[in-house]
């Protein structure tokens, strides 16, 4: 008895009844890029729901440890990077003495990104401080966007910006 579930192992197969099936990455519908990032021996990786990938400096003095996150998305062909960065101002704005630095270009492994720090004032954790990188690529009719976000805060988030800094600029993505 069949149960009328298949193997999907093509982009796009015909059967004898004349239906198509459609799959997921396939040259039809290709996935998005991958991303990988270097971390330091005394960082670890971590699951954060809505992440491709997260990790954390493991031994941290402070309440807050130094992070880097990763999302992807995938945005409509009228998505810009220039959009992306107005949602982010408009969050930082309702943030208590919330401020968006100039962004800035730099290419990391030949993929351009649009970078900007941001920061605020948390009541719990005191100064938080956030760099930005950003990277799109059209495809068909959709851009995917790749966001990176490193994170520090308290009263060493001066000081532990650098370690973001670090990890960030070893961030690969590959189309």
């Amino acid at each position: 008895m069949s149960s009328g579930v298949g193997t999907v192992t093509g982009a796009a197969a015909s059967s004898a009844a004349g239906v198509q099936t459609l799959a997921y990455p396939s040259p039809q519908f290709p996935g998005p890029p991958t991303v990988a990032v270097d971390i330091p021996a005394d960082w670890s990786p971590v699951r954060v729901a809505g992440t491709l990938l997260a990790a954390r400096r493991t031994a941290s003095e402070s309440a807050f440890a130094p992070n880097v996150v990763v999302r992807g998305f995938t945005r409509s062909n009228q998505f810009t990077i220039g959009r992306a960065l107005g949602e982010l101002a408009a969050y930082v704005a309702r943030q208590d003495g919330g401020e968006m630095e100039t962004p800035f270009e730099v290419e990391i492994e030949r993929v351009p990104f649009v970078g900007v720090n941001v920061s605020w004032t948390d009541q719990a954790i005191g100064d938080v401080v956030q760099a930005h990188l950003f990277a799109g690529a059209r495809r068909g009719q959709v851009v995917d966007l790749i966001q990176v976000t490193g994170s520090v805060g308290g009263p060493d988030a001066e000081s532990e910006y650098a370690a973001i800094q670090q990890v960030m600029q070893t961030v690969r993505v590959k189309r």
